[in-house]
């Protein structure tokens, strides 16, 4: 077999899963906070989003960090502030970085005791509900929810 025929079907995305703990519970979708702010784009099941850049990395390297980028933007759609966030394999904790970001709440699991730490390091330099702040600060009031920034 080629080596081009391995690299055309590397794994290339990451599946997401909204889950509740009732019966016909209704799920978060805030299709405005991460639609595109260009009336003629439309949202994508796709997501062309960078690897992590070396900033993400200070704390420590995990082989599978997730970009901080990535994680807002699920945690914009799938949430709301105060809301309550699951990651059982919590890894690098990039999860929890961007729960704190937007001033959600968070509990993540994580095997490895390097990782733990790593995670543990991550939240604890992370300011509460800076990247919030951002947002809401950005928008007018009769906009909030509308439109998203470019660089979540």
């Amino acid at each position: 077999m080629s080596a081009l025929s391995q690299l055309a079907w590397a794994h290339a995305h990451e599946t997401l899963i909204w889950a509740s703990k009732r019966r016909g519970a209704r799920h978060t979708f805030n299709y405005t906070l991460i639609n595109s702010p260009n009336p003629e784009g439309q949202l994508s099941s796709v997501w062309h989003i960078p690897t992590v850049p070396s900033r993400e990395k200070r704390q420590g390297y995990h082989p599978t960090q997730k970009p901080l980028k990535l994680l807002r933007r699920v945690l914009l759609a799938s949430s709301g502030e105060g809301d309550l966030v699951l990651d059982p394999f919590c890894g690098s904790g990039t999860t929890g970085v961007a729960a704190k970001e937007l001033g959600r709440f968070f509990v993540g699991a994580e095997m490895e005791a390097e990782y733990c730490e790593l995670a543990a390091r991550r939240i604890g330099a992370t300011q509460r509900g800076c990247v919030l702040r951002e947002i809401l600060a950005s928008r007018p009031v009769a906009a909030l929810g509308t439109s998203s920034p470019s660089e979540l």
